[in-house]
């Protein structure tokens, strides 16, 4: 049997033993390609699934769905021969409301906003010239790489980095993510940066996490908070001390560049002179006041004023 036979074979017997089913989940990455079919996946809290479904049948709808979009879809379950790649083959769709990782995210932010996690009278300070900072990130991720990039074009001598390892996708990610952060807190850092680069909401869902969202609210150090992309929200953005856009927006807002370190040390200066010119100018002002008022009042001067009267 050769490869093409057996994807055939199997082909069948899924079609065979799975059609006409029902499939409900949250609708992401969605593709409208030039043909008119629909290519998307659909995904609950633990897998995903990708899907199509052809222009003969996605134009019987009176809508287009849009990632995030809780749907219920009926069709079969296939495999496209070529690439042997498993899939569901749509032929209808109705929207079931929220998606479910959007209502579990929602839940949860209505719940530990009313509990003061997000409230700004917690929020700690981020020192303007942090000399001790941890991030925590996957060794091998590129939101790590380019963050590092940043930092050594930057040149900011003046601060020591620690890294730490930690998942950032799954579900051991939440629990990996802790460990790290305390390991972070107890270091005494002035501050800890959580990064991640961009990718689906199921991908970064694991920063909607209750528990890791409890340990950043009560850690000593300050935290940022950057995750994804600047149009992805997760509840770790609303708890951190604060939050970044991206995680190379993450060393733009904590660091200050050599040259813009020395340009904002001239800055400082000019202000430093600028106040101390004032302050001698009045100075000398009070003197030359002093010095007339001491003069008018000598015995000299009032003598003087006698013998003319």
């Amino acid at each position: 049997m050769n490869v093409s036979e057996l994807n055939l074979k199997a082909k069948a017997l899924l079609e065979a033993h799975f059609d006409n089913i029902s499939l409900s989940g949250e609708l992401s990455n969605i593709t409208v390609h030039s043909s008119g079919h629909w290519y998307f996946e659909l995904k609950d809290d633990k897998a995903s699934i990708s899907c199509i479904m052809f222009r003969a049948n996605n134009s019987k709808l009176n809508f287009v769905p849009k990632a995030g979009d809780f749907l219920e879809l009926s069709g079969t379950v296939s495999l496209y021969a070529e690439s042997g790649r498993y899939q569901f083959i749509a032929k209808n769709m109705q929207k079931s409301g929220l998606g479910d990782l959007e209502a579990k995210f929602l839940e949860l932010k209505e719940r530990l906003e009313k509990e003061g996690l997000f409230d700004e009278k917690f929020k700690k300070k981020i020192s303007p010239l942090p000399q001790k900072v941890g991030i925590i990130s996957s060794f091998t991720s590129a939101a790590l790489e380019d963050m590092l990039k940043l930092i050594r074009q930057k040149e900011y001598f003046l601060a020591k980095f620690y890294l730490f390892n930690a998942l950032t996708q799954g579900l051991n990610a939440p629990a990996s993510i802790i460990k790290a952060l305390k390991k972070a807190d107890e270091m005494g850092l002035d501050l800890i940066i959580i990064a991640r680069g961009g990718g689906s909401k199921q991908d970064l869902f694991c920063f909607n996490d209750e528990a890791l969202a409890r340990e950043i609210f009560k850690a000593k150090t300050p935290i940022i908070s950057a995750i994804g992309h600047e149009i992805d929200y997760v509840i770790s953005d609303f708890v951190a001390d604060l939050r970044a856009p991206t995680p190379s927006a993450a060393i733009n807002l904590a660091f200050f560049s050599k040259d813009e370190l020395a340009q904002k040390l001239d800055n400082l200066e000019d202000r430093l002179v600028f106040f101390m010119k004032n302050i001698l100018d009045k100075a000398e002002q009070s003197l030359s006041f002093c010095e007339k008022m001491l003069k008018a009042r000598s015995p000299k001067e009032l003598l003087e004023q006698k013998i003319k009267q």
